[in-house]
C-alpha cells in the first residue's frame, strides 16, 4: 500500500518533495534568504540591495567551487596510473591535489541490531581523520582511539598530514591543499608547518585553500559517507574490526585504514609538539580568518603569498622573525598519548564489556590494574555510602548516617509522600464534584 501511495504521489504531485537531511548549512545564505522573504512590502531599492548581497555571495561560492574542480581535474591528469605509497619526496615534477578533514567520531562496540540498554551507554570512541587524493581517487583514514586522542588541534592535524606525506605521498614537487575553514589559531600553526616544508625542500611549492564556510562539501565527505554506510551495517567490536570495516567500505578500495594506535597503548603514528617548535621562529599572521588562499614557494623563503578571493592579487608577507634564522629540519618533541583515566576504564569493564565479542573483551574492556578509592568497580554505588549532600558554609561535605538515622529519614519521607498523595486525591475529588454539580446561578 505504501509503495502504491508513493507512486501515485510522485505521478500526480511531482513538484511536492520531502526535505532531505542536510548538514553544514551556510549561515550567510539563510540570513540573506530570510531578508529577501521579509522584503515583500519594502521599496524596490531595498529589495535590489538584498538580492544583490545574496547574488554576490553565491557568485563567490561558485568561483571557489570552480577553482576546486579545476585543481581536481588537473590532478587526475598528473597522477594517472599512480597509487598512494611510500615515495621519495620531490621525486616527481607533478602537481598533486590533496584534501583533508575530520569526520564525526564513531563508537565501538557497535551492533546494527542495537540492544536496548546500549543506547544509553557511551562506548569507546574512535576519531577519524581523512586525507584524500581525488585524482586517484583514494583516501587514507587515520583511526584515532579514545586513548590516543590528543584533541583536534593543530598539533594532531599537522602530525597526521606529515605522516601522510612521508608514508603515502606520491613524491610530488608541487602540492595543492584544500580544507574546510578552521579557527584562526589553527590556521597560523598550519601555515608555519607548510612554510617549514618549503624551507627544507620537502616541497618546491605548496598552495593552501580554505573552503567558504557553509559550502565545504568536498572529497573527504564522499569517502566518509562510504565508510559510515558500511559501519552502520557491520558489527564492530574492536579497532581490528574497524580496520576491516574501512577496507570493505568500497569495492574499488577507495578507503585505506591507518591506525594511530591500538587499545593496549602501542603508538603507530606519533603526534609532535609543532606549536612550541615553530613559535620562536615565525610570526602570527594578522587577519588570517579572512584569507582563503595562501602560497609558499622555495624561491621565496619565509614569504607567504595570500589573498582573500581566488581572482584577487596576491600580497607578500614575511613570516620569519629573523630572516637569517630558520627552524631546524629535525622533528619536534613527541607528545605522549593521554590514555584512558581509571574512571573510564572501570566504566568500560563494568558496562561495555558484555557487548563485546569474547575475542575482543580483554582487548577493548580489560580489567583495570588499579582501583583508587574514588573509582568504584561495582556497577552501582554502595548503599551505605551517600553522596555529599550536607552543606557547611556553602561547601559540600560528606555525611555518614547511621542505620537508625536512615530508617527515620525513610519513614518521614514516606509519611510526607502519603500526605501529598492524599491531598491531591481529595483536591481532585473536590473539583470533580464541583464540575458535576455546579452551583446555581443567583
Amino acid at each position: 500500500m505504501l509503495i502504491n501511495f508513493k507512486n501515485i504521489w510522485n505521478r500526480l504531485l511531482p513538484h511536492i518533495v520531502r526535505t532531505k537531511p542536510m548538514s553544514d548549512l551556510c549561515d550567510m545564505c539563510q540570513k540573506n534568504n530570510a531578508a529577501v522573504y521579509r522584503s515583500a512590502n519594502l521599496p524596490d531599492v531595498v529589495k535590489r540591495a538584498k538580492l544583490k548581497k545574496q547574488f554576490e555571495h553565491l557568485e563567490l561560492v561558485s568561483k571557489e567551487r570552480s577553482l576546486y574542480r579545476d585543481m581536481v581535474s588537473q590532478c587526475k591528469k598528473s597522477v594517472e596510473n599512480l597509487t598512494l605509497g611510500s615515495n621519495t619526496q620531490c621525486s616527481r615534477n607533478i602537481n598533486v591535489h590533496y584534501s583533508f578533514d575530520y569526520a564525526q567520531h564513531v563508537h565501538y562496540p557497535s551492533n546494527p541490531l542495537q540492544p536496548g540498554p546500549m543506547y544509553f551507554l557511551v562506548p569507546r570512541k574512535c576519531g577519524i581523520f581523512g586525507v584524500t587524493c581525488e585524482g586517484i581517487p583514494s583516501q587514507v583514514n587515520y583511526l584515532i582511539d579514545e586513548g590516543m586522542c590528543t584533541g583536534k588541534g593543530s598539533n594532531a592535524v599537522i602530525s597526521y598530514l606529515h605522516h601522510f606525506f612521508n608514508t603515502y605521498g606520491l613524491g610530488e614537487q608541487h602540492a595543492e591543499l584544500h580544507c574546510d575553514n578552521c579557527s584562526g589559531q589553527n590556521k597560523n600553526k598550519f601555515i608555519w608547518y607548510l612554510m617549514w616544508r618549503t624551507l627544507h625542500n620537502f616541497h618546491f611549492s605548496i598552495t593552501l585553500n580554505f573552503m567558504i564556510t557553509g559550502h565545504t562539501k568536498f572529497g573527504p565527505d564522499w569517502c566518509f559517507g562510504l565508510l559510515k554506510q558500511n559501519f552502520k551495517r557491520t558489527e564492530v567490536s574492536s579497532l581490528a574490526d574497524m580496520v576491516e570495516c574501512v577496507e570493505k567500505s568500497s569495492v574499488t578500495g577507495v578507503n585505506i585504514p591507518q591506525l594511530v594506535g591500538d587499545e593496549q597503548g602501542n603508538v603507530f603514528v606519533n603526534v609532535y609538539d609543532w606549536q612550541d617548535f615553530f613559535a620562536p621562529y615565525f610570526k602570527q599572521l594578522n587577519g588570517i580568518k579572512k584569507l582563503h588562499h595562501m602560497r609558499f614557494d622555495i624561491n621565496h623563503p619565509g614569504i607567504i603569498f595570500c589573498k582573500t578571493v581566488c581572482d584577487e592579487n596576491e600580497e607578500a608577507i614575511n613570516l620569519l622573525k629573523d630572516v637569517s634564522v630558520h627552524p631546524p629540519s629535525a622533528l619536534p618533541e613527541v607528545q605522549k598519548p593521554p590514555g584512558l583515566d581509571l574512571k573510564r576504564q572501570w566504566y568500560f569493564f563494568n558496562k561495555i564489556r558484555e557487548y563485546c565479542t569474547e575475542e575482543s573483551q580483554d582487548t577493548v574492556c580489560p580489567l583495570p590494574v588499579d582501583q583508587p578509592s574514588n573509582c568504584l568497580s561495582s556497577e552501582d554505588e554502595s548503599e551505605d555510602e551517600l553522596p555529599p549532600v550536607e552543606r557547611h558554609n556553602g561547601k559540600k561535605r560528606n555525611c555518614k548516617l547511621s542505620t537508625d538515622d536512615l530508617v527515620t529519614f525513610w519513614m518521614n519521607s514516606k509519611k510526607l509522600i502519603v500526605q501529598q498523595y492524599q491531598t491531591k486525591v481529595i483536591t481532585s475529588h473536590y473539583w470533580a464534584l464541583k464540575i458535576e454539580r455546579p452551583l446555581p446561578l443567583p
